[in-house]
């Protein structure tokens, strides 16, 4: 056995499958709820509403013990297998230490690399491993080679955190902002298409998407969006923030049409806190400038940008078996279990009792598992502490410039007697 393989194979079972003792608790999966029994099974077995299925899946997650979770858009809990996984191979680096990070560490980082380059759909010579989007969307925010008076195009529901680097980057490189007004209840793709498109210019230098907008899942058609802007002007380049995307609403982020695509792992991939991508254009990689200075390193190559420091270095290594827990899975039962928790809360509730959904969740290509409602007469905060104080229901309170409400995100250990249980919590008057 080779060195760069001792941590991962030390820990899988025959045929590839990840066995868990159960020093985490009792909800540890046994040797017949293995990795390979999830994926073993036909793809009868993995409809959407198979719960006997779907079961054997959520037991592969540490649930709370007093409350259930609906808000899992922050991060994911990692699968037993992969927490069991990152543990162990914590230990090992504990043990060897500085041997550890002098021998191994850069096999192991272009392993990661690898390994995820090949899920995302992506070349590996165009993958940066980072910490999460926000990280990944500053460094080519704050490295871009902008002039004064350029324009960038953003959403007005895009993340936070996205829209600050971009008010930094206007008083430090004197850009202009121009924000796009993306409907919360699109009639069609031509209303958001529309949106962005009316405001490019000859200026324009940047167009920046959110796939899946975090406060209501939506998501948005951005090949479309990316097609009628470059007609507008060629010269633009296109960033991306597919934070909610991964593993979750598109198999292969490498079939979006942009120029730079940023994500976190520790979302819907379900790695360890502190997990995140970005994948650059070739053609970009010697025009922006690293976050940190690297000149060891060809301004060619995409590793620039990988200049953190000492690094969590079995962080890394998780996201193999990550991977391996969701392709046990499958995207399409993944992603159709995902839809089913929500669309099976909604169809009861929505309309119901003073409560509205602003997610356009009828049409299933516009989200996975996020939405957002609102409570008539209620703050979003305030709904939020009710349905926890009341019922040990854990959502998160929204109260944004253009989304007011209570979002709520099942997830894979959500079973269905969750949802029933929040449906009648809120039909209760």
């Amino acid at each position: 056995m080779n060195r760069k393989s001792f941590v991962y194979n030390s820990m899988l079972g025959l045929g590839g499958s990840l066995i868990v003792g159960d020093s985490l608790g009792s909800n540890v999966p046994n040797e017949n709820e293995s990795l390979k029994a999830l994926e073993s099974v036909s793809a009868d077995s993995k409809k959407f509403d198979n719960e006997a299925y779907w079961k054997k899946v959520s037991k592969f997650f540490n649930r709370p013990k007093d409350f259930i979770q609906f808000e899992h858009g922050y991060f994911s809990h990692q699968p037993i297998s992969t927490l069991k996984f990152h543990q162990l191979a914590e230990i090992h680096i504990n043990t060897q230490t500085s041997e550890f990070m002098r021998t191994v560490q850069e096999t192991e980082i272009e392993s990661a690399r690898k390994h995820l380059s090949e899920f995302l759909g992506v070349d590996s010579e165009t993958l940066v491993l980072t910490r999460n989007t926000t990280e990944s969307l500053n460094i080519v925010i704050m490295g871009f080679p902008w002039k004064s008076g350029d324009e960038v195009i953003i959403g007005n529901q895009d993340y936070g955190s996205m829209v600050e680097a971009f008010e930094q980057a206007s008083v430090r490189f004197g850009i202009v902002i121009k924000v796009a007004n993306v409907p919360l209840l699109p009639k069609n793709d031509e209303e958001i298409i529309d949106a962005y498109s009316q405001l490019v210019t000859s200026k324009t230098r940047m167009l920046h998407l959110t796939h899946t907008i975090n406060l209501t899942g939506h998501v948005i058609p951005v090949n479309s969006i990316v097609e009628r802007c470059k007609i507008l002007n060629d010269h633009l380049a296109v960033a991306v923030d597919a934070a909610h995307s991964t593993a979750h609403t598109i198999e292969k982020i490498g079939s979006l049409n942009a120029d730079f695509i940023a994500g976190s792992l520790h979302k819907w991939l379900c790695t360890p806190l502190g997990l995140g991508y970005l994948v650059m254009k070739k053609s970009y990689i010697d025009q922006i400038w690293p976050l940190f200075g690297d000149v060891g390193m060809s301004k060619t190559n995409i590793r620039r940008f990988e200049h953190q420091g000492t690094r969590p270095i079995h962080s890394l290594q998780s996201i193999r078996p990550a991977i391996d827990f969701n392709n046990a899975i499958g995207f399409d039962a993944k992603l159709k279990r995902l839809q089913y928790l929500k669309e099976s809360f909604l169809s009861k509730v929505d309309g119901q009792n003073g409560i509205q959904c602003i997610s356009p969740w009828r049409d299933i290509d516009r989200g996975g598992a996020v939405f957002c409602i609102q409570k008539h007469g209620m703050k979003p905060v305030d709904f939020a502490k009710k349905i926890m104080k009341d019922f040990r229901i854990f959502t998160v309170g929204i109260d944004h410039p253009v989304v007011q409400g209570v979002r709520i995100t099942p997830h894979l250990s959500n079973t269905i007697d969750d949802v029933n249980r929040f449906i009648e919590a809120m039909l209760k008057r």
